[in-house]
């Protein structure tokens, strides 16, 4: 065997230990991406944020809808009262009104990402 052919035989040899080596790597890389197809792909921490502001959102809500609650019962008990009395109700109007101090409600909200569900739903 001259020097040129076993020149060419070493450099044909590290090329396809190279080309066997990328091979192995993108098989592998199947391998694993076949492996967790199931898994979701959405990190925790991601997943905490849009927790974390849906409940916000859910308390938010909530509170909302006794706050009209009881500011319509208030209205209907003073304009239907002769119509309470012929229909049976299940349960009777509250008559209490939470009082809001918006003012520290906004701050408190503005110091936690108050648009953290509307922020994640865009991207």
């Amino acid at each position: 065997m001259s020097f040129e052919e076993m020149v060419v035989a070493i450099i044909g040899t590290i090329a396809g230990v190279g080309f066997l080596g990328f091979v192995i790597a993108k098989v592998t890389g199947l391998i694993k991406a076949w492996i967790n197809r199931n898994n979701n792909s959405i990190p925790e921490e991601q997943f905490n944020r849009l927790a974390k502001a849906f409940m916000q959102h859910k308390k938010e809500s909530e509170r909302r809808i006794k706050n009209l609650e009881a500011a319509l019962g208030t209205k209907k008990s003073d304009h239907d009262e002769s119509s309470k009395k012929s229909s049976k109700q299940i349960e009777a109007p509250r008559q209490e009104i939470e009082i809001e101090d918006r003012d520290l409600e906004e701050e408190e909200s503005k110091n936690k990402n108050d648009n953290n569900l509307r922020n994640m739903l865009r991207e």
